[in-house]
């Protein structure tokens, strides 16, 4: 159990406020088995104001995700987001599952994608297109993703997070089962993430029996990393009072932004493929296929000299900072994936 916890509202100096922004706690259960007015105490209770509640897996939607269950819960004050998860093989009906939540009311929207939506690039782009189309450009919508990029080379992260993509980007910072410490593990995750210049709002762990210093170091290094909030999975996990404890003791909001990782000849996967976008944008002539080899490395190069950076060919972090600011020529994945995710 947690005995206390140091959980704060994170927004750095200057960040404006967002739906997504500052601290929430998730719920699995399915909302066709809660009530409405007790989940709402329960998030009342651990002494926050914002919900994750599963509305969907894959296509379908969870039959108590209603306009009146949703209402219920934010007449109470609390905000409610929708968190779904997703497959990718049939994105125009998980992407319809999505929309219907938000129509509940739901006044964010999470999609957990993971390893199932490897090397599906012409599927997240289908899926992307359509919350897009149907929800517009200005309804906030995060990606609950892995939290090691380069572990996962083929998963489209360039697609989730990029152009007309979605607002935030939420790795699943889940250090015991990434085998480290919190702060090690938020470490490497924020490093990676920091590539796709999204702001970053990681997820950490109740379950598995963790303990409060473990929660506490996770909050504490997401403050001084300069993350904009955190989120806790999941509230059937701890007991509300345990949580309220924590958040009874706040943490200040430092802000000591992570640089991006530097990324290397010879490195293959997507965060390749996000490098080779932005440098065709900024007119280079590449083939976007996810290896960095001698040809991506001297657009590197050439990239550097322009903005008056060291011409290494490495993409180190304030190259990365220079490149993002480049918008990426992005290819269509319809017939097939990038080299690197075939």
């Amino acid at each position: 159990m947690l005995a206390t916890l140091a959980l704060a509202a994170i927004v750095p100096s200057g960040a404006a406020a967002t739906t997504l922004s500052g601290d929430a706690i998730w719920t699995a259960r399915p909302s066709a088995a809660t009530e409405p007015n007790a989940l709402a105490a329960e998030v009342a209770a651990a002494g926050l104001h914002r919900v994750f509640v599963k509305a969907a897996e894959g296509t379908t939607l969870e039959p108590g995700f209603t306009a009146p269950f949703v209402a219920a819960i934010r007449a109470h004050g609390i905000e409610v987001c929708a968190w779904v998860f997703v497959y990718g093989a049939e994105p125009a009906g998980e992407a319809a599952a999505a929309v219907a939540a938000a129509r509940a009311g739901a006044q964010c929207l999470v999609v957990d994608a993971e390893g199932q939506y490897d090397k599906r690039y012409g599927a997240a782009q289908s899926y992307v297109g359509a919350l897009r189309a149907q929800l517009g450009a200005a309804y906030p919508i995060g990606l609950a993703g892995q939290a090691e990029v380069l572990e996962h080379p083929t998963f489209p992260y360039s697609v989730f997070l990029g152009p007309g993509g979605f607002d935030f980007d939420m790795p699943q910072v889940y250090w015991r089962e990434l085998g480290l410490s919190p702060g090690a593990a938020l470490a490497l995750s924020l490093g990676q993430n920091e590539w796709y210049g999204r702001p970053i709002e990681p997820v950490g762990q109740l379950f598995d029996a963790v303990s409060a210093a473990e929660v506490g170091k996770f909050v504490a290094g997401a403050s001084i990393d300069g993350a904009r909030g955190v989120s806790l999975f999941d509230l059937e996990a701890e007991p509300p009072p345990q949580i309220a404890a924590a958040v009874a003791a706040p943490i200040p909001a430092l802000v000591r932004p992570v640089a991006p990782a530097t990324l290397r000849p010879g490195a293959d996967g997507d965060e390749v493929v996000w490098a080779q976008e932005h440098l065709d944008g900024s007119g280079a002539d590449l083939p976007v296929g996810g290896f960095y080899g001698n040809e991506t490395a001297r657009a590197v190069a050439r990239f550097q000299r322009r903005h008056r950076l060291r011409a290494s060919g490495l993409l180190d972090a304030r190259t990365w900072r220079a490149l993002l600011r480049v918008r990426p020529r992005v290819p269509s994945w319809a017939s097939a994936p990038p080299l690197s995710a075939r």
